[in-house]
């Protein structure tokens, strides 16, 4: 990804900016790929790549690929044991020599350890380089802390009407704490469309109507998909809908009752069994009156963005006090 931006300045014969509104930019550290547009074949001039994920780190070399696993495993929820005492350097690396074995077959890291301590050493001064020190700080909020994640200091929010893509970390967290959201809605006969979505199809949660009646998901990362739907069709006219979400407990990821009332009457209610702990998504928004990301329902996937039919008046959030 990062030899794109030097590619296209390349291309168009732009020169990077050193200062951009006052502040001095980092050094491109991409490497121009216009190389290959006239010959498919010639030989990639990258020598050195390295990467870190959360405390998955890698070093690729002139051929040669080191890495490590950390901690997190991603397709696992919660942490493992241990985690609370993890240090990276007692992490295991592998090596490989990709020029010979480009899947990733053989560990050479026994056969081989003054060559993999060179490429442990090298991927220390290209993380130095990046700014990518302390190993693993990235697990700060998104593991050990998720209070300190970005977040707004806001507590309550009004809207007037439908918005449009609030970003997700200045957005009220809908799926993280204790909320209300209160709408001021005129229903159609016939009612269709989203009246507020947060994330995307890879997490996030959504309220809207199909076919009159009315539903809320929470999408947890594709793993679990929590539905909640009235029994009866909204009535037609002037509405407020309001969906109330309370968790069990402040553990990590606690479990969040769901409560769905029409003109202050319960209409649905359930629980969702594990919240996301720190946010969705890292580039998805915040709607009302429709899913302008990608769609974070099932239900409503094939018309996204599913614009609500009706009209949508305004919209209350707010955190309830402790």
């Amino acid at each position: 990804m990062i030899d794109i931006v030097p590619t296209i300045y390349d291309a168009v014969d732009i020169q990077d900016p050193k200062v951009v509104n006052g502040f001095p930019q980092d050094e491109i550290n991409g490497v121009p790929m216009n190389y290959t547009f006239a010959d498919a074949k010639a030989e990639g001039t990258r020598k050195t790549q390295f990467f870190d994920i959360m405390g998955s780190r890698g070093l690729y070399y002139d051929g040669w690929f080191a890495s490590a696993f950390g901690l997190r495993i991603p397709w696992k929820p919660g942490l493992p044991p241990g985690a609370a005492t993890w240090n990276p350097m007692d992490d295991t690396w592998e090596l490989y020599n990709l020029e010979e074995d480009w899947s990733q077959a053989n560990d050479l890291s026994s056969s081989n350890p003054k060559k993999l301590e060179e490429m442990k050493q090298m991927f220390l001064v290209e993380s130095a380089k990046n700014k990518n020190l302390p190993i693993g700080g990235g697990l700060w909020s998104v593991v050990y802390h998720p209070e300190d994640a970005p977040a707004t200091s806001y507590t309550d929010w009004t809207f007037s009407g439908p918005i449009t893509r609030m970003p997700e970390f200045t957005a009220p967290k809908l799926g993280k704490f204790d909320n209300n959201v209160s709408m001021e809605v005129t229903v159609p006969e016939n009612a269709n469309g989203v009246l507020y979505a947060l994330g995307g199809f890879s997490g996030g949660l959504a309220c809207y109507v199909k076919d009159g009646y009315l539903s809320y998901e929470y999408n947890l990362f594709e793993i679990t998909r929590t539905h909640i739907k009235s029994s009866e069709k909204l009535p037609t006219g002037k509405v407020t809908i309001e969906i109330e979400s309370r968790l069990t407990s402040e553990k990590h990821g606690s479990p969040m009752d769901v409560v769905m009332k029409v003109n202050g009457k319960e209409v649905a209610k359930g629980q969702v069994p594990m919240t996301a702990p720190l946010t969705f998504t890292a580039n998805d928004c915040l709607d009302f009156g429709s899913d302008l990301g990608s769609p974070v329902s099932l239900e409503y996937y094939e018309q996204a963005p599913f614009e609500f039919n009706g009209t949508l008046g305004v919209s209350k959030i707010w955190y309830p006090e402790k």
